[in-house]
């Protein structure tokens, strides 16, 4: 995909504090296709000393590189105001954990209210069972990606 294409997909789901759930996972979309996704699982390397081999530099410059793009992408894709609070924030990590501690509530009530929906769908009368079992279907996959264990 192009650079512009990502941008168009961070400027349609700018975050600006009610849609955290759908910004953070296209978001997501966006760092996964630019293979950036690893700097939110791991932990940033420590800074090699100049006798430590070329190896161990790269991949921490990689690191870095890839934080720096991560944070772009998080910030760029946001309400001023809340760029303004966050770009303070060391890593991209810092900066989604901040985010998830403002906005993380959203998740919890979005999830509720998905399972609650399963349990009281119904399917109307002359209603093909090929859509109903698509709604229910959504419906699962909206309350599992937001941490809802279904058995």
């Amino acid at each position: 995909m192009s650079l512009s294409a990502f941008s168009v997909i961070l400027k349609q789901n700018q975050l600006v504090g009610n849609n955290y759930v759908d910004w953070k996972r296209n978001l997501m979309f966006v760092l996964i296709a630019e293979k950036l996704d690893f700097v939110l699982e791991e932990e940033c390397l420590e800074e090699p000393t100049e006798t430590i081999g070329k190896s161990k530099r790269a991949a921490y410059d990689k690191w870095i590189a890839a934080d720096k793009m991560t944070r772009c992408y998080n910030l760029a894709s946001m309400s001023n105001v809340l760029q303004q609070k966050l770009e303070s924030q060391e890593t991209s990590y810092d900066i989604l954990e901040s985010l998830k501690g403002m906005f993380g509530h959203q998740s919890r009530r979005t999830r509720f209210e998905a399972i609650r929906t399963l349990q009281n769908i119904r399917m109307k009368p002359g209603m093909p069972v090929k859509d109903h079992m698509l709604t229910m279907i959504a419906y699962f996959n909206v309350a599992e990606n937001l941490g809802a264990t279904i058995d």
